[in-house]
């Protein structure tokens, strides 16, 4: 397991300290559903597509807003204090409480006026990286509610996810090598909170 040296506050103040792996570690800052359900708790922050690096991102980005505002899926927001490092305040910033990023849209770097926000070919677009998903069984609904569940495997676009057998059911196996970070099956996980969410690269 990575050790993680930094640690990012929700949005109400507080640090979330969660199992994984058997280890105690403090999550960076957790997200809620537009019900008000948890949604998921992140040790890394994703940026919008096709930003190459972290740094000329945020060196670039002018904090407009303008990408927000054409996201067709409306998961482009603000970042809070420290979402996306110390100098990333107000960038725009990636979450799959509404929606996920579609493959063929590039909406978000049309707009952007300072290229911080590269503009590919969606073909090239397609299979840029956000970041990469990560399962816990601890909250999947196969093992807390003892029924079956593939939704995320349904849902991912390019079939990085698989099934493999647990405690009587067939959980989830992310192939991180194809996965792409897209968040759909972030969006789509019925648990709350999500057991299977998006960590953002690290740069």
């Amino acid at each position: 397991m990575k050790e993680i040296k930094d640690t990012i506050r929700s949005s109400d103040g507080s640090l979330q300290v969660l199992t994984q792996g058997g280890a105690e570690l403090e999550r960076k800052f957790r997200t809620i559903m537009p019900d008000g359900s948890p949604a998921a708790a992140r040790y890394t922050g994703i940026m919008p597509p096709c930003t190459v690096d972290r740094d000329p991102y945020l060196d670039k980005c002018n904090r407009c807003g303008k990408c927000i505002e054409v996201c067709p899926q409306h998961i482009l927001h603000p970042a809070e204090k420290d979402e996306l490092g110390p100098k990333g305040e107000g960038a725009p910033a990636v979450s799959f409480e509404n929606g996920w990023c579609l493959r063929y849209c590039n909406r978000c770097a049309e707009v952007c006026p300072t290229g911080a926000i590269n503009l590919k070919p969606l073909a090239e677009k397609a299979d840029d990286r956000l970041g990469w998903a990560t399962f816990n069984r601890m909250t999947c609904v196969t093992q807390t509610d003892d029924v079956d569940c593939n939704t995320c495997v349904r849902h991912c676009p390019t079939h990085a996810i698989s099934v493999q057998e647990f405690n009587g059911h067939k959980i989830p196996k992310v192939r991180i090598s194809q996965c792409i970070g897209c968040g759909a099956c972030e969006f789509y996980c019925p648990a709350r909170p999500k057991a299977i969410h998006i960590e953002g690269l690290k740069y």
